[in-house]
């Protein structure tokens, strides 16, 4: 499913344990996701850009091809609230991981905006990769305040 936004479109690949990804993308990566998790996952996201502040936490995602550590990443990355941001290097202690680690796991998680890696930055506030789209990262920190 094709999902609108003010930054680039989103494409939601769903299986039957949840979400598998939400992605920026130009073109289709499968096939489109439907149904009613389809649709809140697409109001949710629209909520979001509407000036909204979901928390996209009622949204199951499917973490069975990632590891427990990795799963109890995205996960705690999930409950960081709208507009606050904490460092990589604060997750990697409270997860008993390396910043580097953390890094590396959010760079690489599919699912936009449902694991918001964009609030996770540098301990001195620098505000790190993300997946090569600093600027992306840059737009929804202000969007949502932080910045």
């Amino acid at each position: 499913m094709w999902i609108p936004t003010p930054l680039t479109p989103l494409w939601l690949t769903l299986s039957p344990r949840g979400v598998l990804a939400l992605e920026p993308a130009l073109f289709p990566r499968g096939e489109e996701a439907k149904g009613p998790l389809a649709e809140a996952v697409r109001e949710t996201v629209l909520a979001y850009f509407a000036g909204e502040r979901p928390d996209f936490l009622a949204i199951p995602l499917d973490y069975a091809r990632f590891s427990p550590v990795r799963a109890a990443l995205y996960e705690r990355v999930r409950r960081i609230p709208y507009g606050r941001t904490t460092s990589y290097g604060a997750l990697a202690r409270e997860l008993g991981l390396s910043p580097r680690a953390v890094g590396a796991a959010l760079k690489a998680s599919p699912f936009f905006l449902l694991v918001p890696a964009h609030r996770v930055v540098h301990a001195d506030g620098r505000l790190g990769g993300f997946q090569g789209q600093e600027g992306l990262k840059l737009w929804l920190l202000r969007f949502e305040g932080a910045l």
